[in-house]
């Protein structure tokens, strides 16, 4: 099943038209699997640790890292340059700044507003995965000689 849902979404015109688009879900993909494992860090962190929601989301954001950048550099951009320290460095860097955001986005939504920290939690998981997918694919895995959209 999963594999004809695959077969049809990679064999749609619109996905084989626009390989950004195919890209964007294959790195969704990648962050399901680290937004899972970030999810069940974060639950663990504050229901069975008791640490604050901000110590616990950067907590699950760093055991996430790694992963992500390797998942992301092989499958999704399929990124072939050795540049490995460079690039992790670059991948480091945006999900610091998306880290940022997020604990922004829930320090305003949980502790200023009062909103439910699960609610706050998902809302900055949305909002970051637009950021990261746009700055690694345009900045971290750009192709050499690949310029920014217009």
């Amino acid at each position: 099943m999963i594999n004809r849902l695959s077969d049809q979404i990679r064999d749609h015109p619109f996905v084989r038209r626009r390989p950004v688009v195919k890209q964007f879900i294959k790195f969704s993909l990648v962050g399901v699997i680290n937004t899972a494992t970030s999810t069940a860090l974060y639950l663990f962190f504050t229901r069975l640790a008791n640490l604050d929601p901000l110590v616990a989301n950067a907590l699950a954001f760093g055991a996430a890292v790694s992963v992500s950048f390797i998942l992301n550099k092989r499958w999704t951009f399929r990124d072939q340059q050795r540049r490995y320290a460079r690039q992790y460095a670059q991948f480091f860097l945006v999900s610091i700044i998306g880290l940022g955001l997020s604990e922004a986005i829930i320090f305003w939504l949980h502790k200023v507003r009062g909103a439910h920290d699960l609610l706050a939690f998902a809302v900055a998981v949305v909002t970051v995965v637009f950021w990261n997918f746009s700055a690694n694919k345009w900045w971290t895995f750009r192709s050499p000689g690949l310029t920014l959209p217009s």
